[in-house]
């Protein structure tokens, strides 16, 4: 799962697991925002909108339960 990790001076910065990597945000769909989901499809990183749904609710699930 790749989640952008943040977005600094024209790029991107993807988190895979343990691994980090810097892309041009020009390798970004537009759209995505931090913390959103996405895969590579033909050399453009799309968000998964499902997958981005589906983490964001079990962040609020946490939260939730931790009182915050």
């Amino acid at each position: 799962m790749i989640i952008i990790d943040r977005f600094e001076d024209g790029s991107a910065v993807l988190e895979d697991g343990d691994l980090f990597r810097v892309v041009d945000r020009s390798a970004v769909c537009e759209s995505a925002k931090e913390g959103d989901v996405v895969e590579l499809k033909d050399g453009l990183y799309i968000v998964n909108v499902a997958e981005t749904e589906k983490r964001r609710q079990k962040v609020a699930e946490r939260l939730k339960r931790l009182g915050l």
